[in-house]
């Protein structure tokens, strides 16, 4: 996992990739806890990413489908931003080690619903 986070991430930084050597990179992250306003609990979700090492383009996959996200990559690990049509952000980072946190900044009606999951991507 370590390797190929800082190779994603020397490519975003340093905007270059070996000509020939173009790859997809994934990462598959399984969450098992969900912070809210309702407290701490158990609940099972997943989400996978996908960087093109040529391009530097990212997309989120879940089970609503497939999204644009920026990357912002550095030495400790990576972060992938989704901008919703609703002015939310949900953000994701994955450090060097695998461990991870998505958290949502939704917006329903006229309430912001928060939540963050806590789990381990590789």
């Amino acid at each position: 996992m370590r390797t190929l986070v800082l190779v994603s991430l020397g490519l975003l930084t340093l905007g270059q990739t070996t000509p020939g050597r173009a790859e997809t990179l994934r990462w598959k992250c399984d969450y098992t806890l969900i912070a809210s306003p309702k407290g701490l609990a158990a609940e099972a979700f997943s989400l996978e990413f996908a960087l093109d090492t040529a391009t530097k383009k990212a997309v989120i996959i879940g089970n609503a489908g497939m999204s644009d996200v920026a990357a912002v990559g550095g030495n400790q690990g990576i972060t992938f931003q989704e901008k919703l049509a609703s002015g939310a952000i949900q953000t994701t980072t994955i450090a060097n080690d695998g461990s991870s946190v998505h958290s949502r900044h939704t917006i329903i009606g006229r309430a912001v619903v928060p939540s963050q999951y806590y789990g381990k991507c590789q």
